[in-house]
């Protein structure tokens, strides 16, 4: 229903780049991130890799305006949003998760994710279509009506991505997305992710740290290790990658 009403009303999203560019991040004298460059475009999904301490959520942090690096550039095609705040970046379209998701307690699963609908600007049965497409996309259909604050944290987790989604962003960066879920429940997730990811077109950004999953399910992984990129491409040349290797299986593993 959702997609019907969408396509009488809008023209096609247009097939846009989000990108960080040579970006940079010094913390009091330690350099967290140096010179990396990594994009993002409509309807893929790139999965960001790397060893705890690697940059990942500082590289996160940087394209979504948590913070703004001390060197570098963030694109959106041609535009700059270097100084664009975060607010005024999910007014965009460019929208993250955060490890920690905080819900709406007393709402049922269904409520939480309408209020982000309503909240982004759509009519009632608008945001209910829309509510009912990603309960199903989800598979969050059948706690659609239970309390969030007795969902568990893998749970909370994807009802914060359901909300996310519910404002209909152009790209959308997700932290640790499949925490607190058995591989299979992960993997389900990431595929679901991607599925709407392909069908409206917008590009994610994902840190996971779950190498079975990204590698069954991302388009393509940039790989950070002590705040540089070690290397990116598809994932089947990734598996192999030297380098890759060592940082996961070898000595500093």
């Amino acid at each position: 229903m959702w997609s019907k009403t969408m396509t009488t009303t809008t023209e096609a999203p247009q097939a846009e780049t989000l990108r960080l560019v040579d970006g940079g991040m010094n913390f009091d004298g330690v350099q967290a991130l140096e010179d990396v460059s990594i994009s993002v475009n409509s309807g893929e999904v790139v999965g960001l890799i790397g060893p705890n301490g690697s940059g990942k959520t500082t590289t996160l942090n940087l394209v979504s305006g948590m913070l703004q690096p001390t060197t570098g550039r963030v694109m959106l095609g041609d535009k700059e949003l270097t100084r664009m705040s975060m607010r005024k970046r999910a007014r965009i379209g460019i929208v993250r998760t955060f490890q920690s998701v905080r819900v709406f307690g007393r709402l049922t699963v269904a409520e939480n994710i309408e209020v982000a609908a309503l909240g982004c600007g759509l009519r009632r049965h608008e945001a209910r279509e829309l509510t009912e497409e990603l309960l199903a996309d989800l598979n969050l259909e059948s706690v659609a009506n239970t309390a969030a604050e007795s969902s568990p944290a893998g749970l909370i987790r994807t009802i914060g991505i359901a909300r996310a989604l519910a404002t209909r962003p152009k790209f959308l960066l997700l932290d640790e997305p499949a925490a607190g879920q058995n591989e299979s429940e992960a993997v389900e997730l990431i595929e679901a992710i991607r599925n709407i990811s392909r069908r409206r077109a917008c590009g994610v950004l994902l840190v996971e740290h779950d190498m079975s999953v990204v590698m069954s399910t991302c388009d393509r992984l940039h790989v950070l290790d002590s705040g540089r990129t070690v290397t990116a491409g598809l994932p089947q040349d990734i598996r192999h990658d030297p380098q890759v290797v060592e940082i996961y299986f070898g000595k500093r593993h």
